[in-house]
């Protein structure tokens, strides 16, 4: 049996509740990929309160669970630790909550095992990149097309979260980042990922307002999307994480040791 989530902290944490309860499978759930031969469970379509009570009432709960200010601490630290652009960046996340139902989040803030220790320097590498870029790239306005456009690459998955920062500064204007290969691209709200040799990188070509105007068309933006950013619904918290109030890339987090007592 499989457990199905997404990329949201709240999926992956209803995951984690799921297949311990149920024995399943935790599986990312990605646009095209069908399972012919398992039975499956999507964890976003899971009642939530029910699958909390069933854990609860086997193994104890989870301390996150029973307090808002851990959960904010353990949510930030599960959305940007599954940024980190690797194969194993779930299994490892998936490895820390198990250890944090042990343990409690406690263990986690004091870096008490190898598995807590990588997830925590994942996390400062993704911020750290994510505030480098709001701070390193320059945008060429494209005042015909309303756009900005701009050069970077990423080495882990903060497309998104970039090309919004851009966005919330420059209110009306479609933002573009140019990679080696690829383009993201927000338009209308709507993360996109073209070709680098499809986009009119320079702003002088005669044909880049024709490749702007078929933005416009439902179903060539709809072979534009990008599945990675676009498969399901934003996160409660995700204008935060996209804010000037990201945490550093040395953070402290808001919940310490000290929030716990002897």
């Amino acid at each position: 049996m499989l457990v199905l989530f997404g990329r949201t902290p709240r999926s992956i944490i209803t995951a984690f509740l799921v297949s311990r309860v149920t024995g399943a499978k935790p599986t990312l759930r990605e646009a095209g990929r069908q399972f012919y031969f398992d039975e499956t469970v999507d964890a976003d379509a899971a009642d939530y309160d029910a699958q909390y009570r069933q854990f609860r009432d086997r193994f104890g709960g989870l301390d996150f669970l029973e307090d808002e200010k851990l959960y904010e601490i353990v949510e930030d630290e599960v959305f940007w630790a599954s940024r980190y652009d690797s194969p194993d960046r779930f299994n490892l996340i998936f490895t820390v909550l198990g250890q944090i139902e042990r343990e409690g989040t406690r263990g986690y803030l004091a870096q008490g095992s190898p598995e807590s220790k990588e997830m925590k320097d994942r996390i400062r590498r993704v911020v750290g990149e994510f505030r480098r870029a709001r701070g390193a790239i320059a945008f060429q306005e494209d005042e015909r097309n309303k756009a900005l456009v701009g050069r970077a690459s990423f080495e882990h998955d903060i497309a998104d979260l970039v090309l919004r920062h851009f966005a919330k500064k420059r209110p009306g204007r479609s933002i573009a980042v140019i990679g080696e290969e690829d383009v993201h691209i927000l338009y209308n709200n709507e993360v996109l990922i073209d070709s680098r040799r499809r986009f009119p990188e320079k702003l002088s070509r005669k044909d880049s307002g024709r490749y702007w105007t078929l933005l416009t068309d439902v179903k060539h933006l709809e072979t534009r999307r990008d599945p990675k950013y676009s498969a399901e619904p934003l996160p409660k918290n995700y204008w935060k994480w996209v804010g000037e109030g990201v945490q550093e890339e040395s953070p402290q987090p808001r919940v310490t040791l000290e929030d716990f007592g002897a």
